[in-house]
């Protein structure tokens, strides 16, 4: 697998130890990959490689790519991320993955929480202006400075009638007046079945931390959607 140089041309906050970083790779005119793949960070350090990969987080543009993560405490390879500079590069392996959008003609629902919103940012930025899928995306954080991209999504949601945005919050505070509790809570609502209850024309892509993504999967398959339309990326 190819290793490539990255240089980082800036950074932004997010939220509170969340930000946004975009990168460049001088050696490729195009950086080629499928928005909802990943890269491998790699750190060096005593002599030895540590790789972490990160979902791409924006959408198929030159060279450039962003990539939106958390400082874990104690984190060898976020931590070392946090204390870039610009100008300074990182070794990365070429994008990889198969956390990608599988039939763009069928209805898609995104169930994300936390920085789990970066492989759909990337879907979402790179389809909607070109083929306009039906896509729902919901999104669930504690507090409402979680909701990552929070202002983008909205308005996209406004842009495009075949995309709907439902955020919601576990710890709202008293001003919140959208959607309480965890993304499970809301799947009625997010899958929309018809009368009929048919499930085959959907697919359901999930991504976030182990126990939120092996929680909704169980629950879709214990309501009769097949394995296949269940796509899944954990981030633990």
């Amino acid at each position: 697998m190819t290793t490539l140089k990255a240089r980082l041309l800036d950074w932004k906050e997010l939220a509170p130890e969340v930000h946004q970083f975009r990168f460049e790779v001088p050696a490729v005119k195009n950086l080629e990959f499928t928005p909802g793949q990943f890269v491998c960070v790699i750190e060096h350090k005593e002599g030895k490689a540590i790789k972490r990969p990160y979902s791409i987080a924006s959408p198929r543009a030159g060279n450039q790519f962003e990539l939106c993560l958390n400082r874990v405490p104690n984190g060898m390879v976020s931590s070392w991320l946090f204390e870039l500079k610009p100008g300074d590069e990182v070794d990365i392996r070429e994008p990889v993955g198969h956390f990608t959008l599988r039939h763009p003609e069928r209805r898609a629902v995104f169930v994300a929480t936390g920085t789990g919103i970066a492989p759909f940012r990337s879907m979402l930025l790179d389809h909607l202006p070109r083929t306009q899928p039906r896509i729902t995306l919901l999104f669930g954080v504690r507090y409402e400075e979680g909701l990552l991209y929070r202002d983008e999504l909205e308005a996209l949601a406004k842009e495009y009638p075949s995309f709907t945005f439902m955020p919601t919050l576990t710890r709202p505070d008293a001003g919140w007046q959208g959607r309480i509790g965890r993304v499970q809570e809301h799947l009625d609502e997010a899958l929309a079945l018809p009368a009929t209850g048919e499930k085959q024309d959907v697919d359901i892509y999930i991504c976030g931390l182990r126990d939120m993504v092996e929680s909704v999967r169980k629950e879709l398959l214990e309501r009769g959607f097949d394995r296949k339309q269940i796509i899944s990326e954990r981030y633990d």
